[in-house]
């Protein structure tokens, strides 16, 4: 079965669409997994990781964005032997969040563009080949309006997947102007990659399109990587 990786910034409406995407396979009776990077609960990584995204290691800048792409790369390959076991059993895999996060958020700390490169490089490397991780069938990156996905993060994001925060912010989540470089690299990354995928949610007047039509253009790639009948 295929392996499916759907990326975007923090607030761009991911969650809404996994949903989207899980209801349509339920539909299609194809048997699914789902996942979220990074798993914040696993132990080791997770914990980590979560540490991190508190705050209690250090501000975005203070910590060197290689130890921070190990740690996320770790907890990926503690969930390699799982993936492949669901692929196996004939489950669709569905991520939310992979490789190419992690390249997105540990790029935008940096400033000159052969160092971008440079880790960038060394992340695939690191994840793909050295952890030989499950290469998934199909990456999808969520391009939306930035100004929907500042409007997001200004909000209270509330939910039990916020359990790792203990009640704190994440360092993340709370810079605008660093997810708007994640926001470039991503898009940097789109074009350099055949293997990566844009859906564009925004008009051309820049508003966000309904959550129903941004799904329809998911489905066409579901349909397409699935061998899906379109309806």
């Amino acid at each position: 079965m295929k392996f499916i990786v759907i990326e975007g910034l923090d607030g761009s409406g991911k969650t809404t669409q996994l949903n989207l995407v899980e209801d349509y396979l339920q539909k299609q009776k194809i048997k699914s997994k789902f996942l979220h990077f990074p798993r914040n609960d696993a132990p080791f990584f997770g914990e980590m990781i979560s540490r991190f995204l508190r705050g209690e290691l250090g501000s975005i800048d203070k910590v060197d964005p290689y130890v921070v792409a190990m740690l996320y790369a770790g907890d990926r390959n503690d969930a390699a032997k799982m993936i492949r076991e669901w692929l196996d059993e004939g489950y669709a895999v569905i991520a939310d969040r992979y490789l190419y996060s992690n390249i997105g958020f540990q790029c935008a700390k940096l400033e000159k563009a052969e160092d971008k490169e440079r880790l960038a490089t060394w992340i695939k490397k690191l994840e793909y080949e050295y952890f030989g991780i499950p290469v998934p069938d199909l990456n999808l990156f969520l391009k939306v309006p930035f100004e929907f996905t500042k409007n997001s993060l200004l909000g209270k994001r509330t939910g039990s997947d916020r359990d790792y925060l203990l009640g704190n912010e994440d360092i993340h989540e709370a810079d605008l102007e660093f997810q708007r470089k994640v926001r470039e690299i991503y898009l940097w990354q789109v074009k350099a990659n055949d293997d990566f995928e844009q859906i564009d949610c925004g008009t051309e007047d820049g508003k966000m399109l309904d959550p129903q039509k941004i799904f329809w253009k998911i489905q066409k790639r579901l349909n397409d990587i699935l061998d899906l009948t379109a309806n």
